[in-house]
């Protein structure tokens, strides 16, 4: 028998269900129920303390962060978004190791930057994971701009040769499928 952690009224409401119908008009039950006239009294004395101290906070001048330090909220926060798509590179009975999308990206980034003539801009990278064959294949898309006055073809086929390289050396496994993209050129 499951022990229930909801409090009720005597009529066997729950304060969550009186909570809840706040703004509504009060039902059937509640209009003959003296309890749960009571309790949405009560309640509504402090939503009316809440509502009235979330406005208080919205006008006041010290409640209110520099924007320097609500950019850098923002910054961790988006940071923290983009480290929190991972892929597993290994599992065994003691665990996993995984890497963020954000670190393979990093990753192909110094890559790209090894190559002269090459400035990468955008990565994208998808996986596909296979359970029953127990593996993953990833799909790069990388945008990049190169120099102006450079073999394009010859320079992005090195690239793409670099990241098959530095993919398993560094992580331990396959790049899988390298899309390059180049957007622009740039005078050098």
């Amino acid at each position: 028998m499951a022990l229930e952690d909801t409090r009720r009224l005597g009529c066997g409401r729950s304060i969550d269900q009186i909570w809840a119908g706040m703004d509504q008009p009060p039902t059937s039950h509640e209009e003959d129920c003296e309890l749960c006239q009571a309790a949405k009294a009560r309640m509504q004395k402090i939503k009316e303390a809440t509502v009235a101290l979330r406005e208080s906070d919205l006008h006041n001048p010290e409640m209110t962060l520099p924007a320097e330090r609500t950019n850098s909220i923002m910054a961790l926060a988006r940071a923290e978004a983009r480290r929190s798509k991972r892929l597993v590179l290994r599992g065994t009975e003691y665990g996993t190791v995984e890497i963020s999308e954000q670190a393979l990206s990093s990753l192909i980034r110094l890559a790209a930057a090894a190559i002269p003539g090459i400035h990468s801009r955008r990565c994208r990278i998808e996986v596909q994971s296979d359970a029953e064959m127990g593996s993953t294949h990833l799909t790069i898309n990388l945008r990049v701009a190169t120099a102006s006055g450079i073999d394009i073809p010859a320079t992005v086929e090195g690239l793409r040769q670099k990241i098959n390289k530095a993919i398993p050396a560094g992580v331990g496994i396959d790049a899988g499928t390298v899309n390059i993209t180049v957007e622009d050129l740039y005078d050098v």
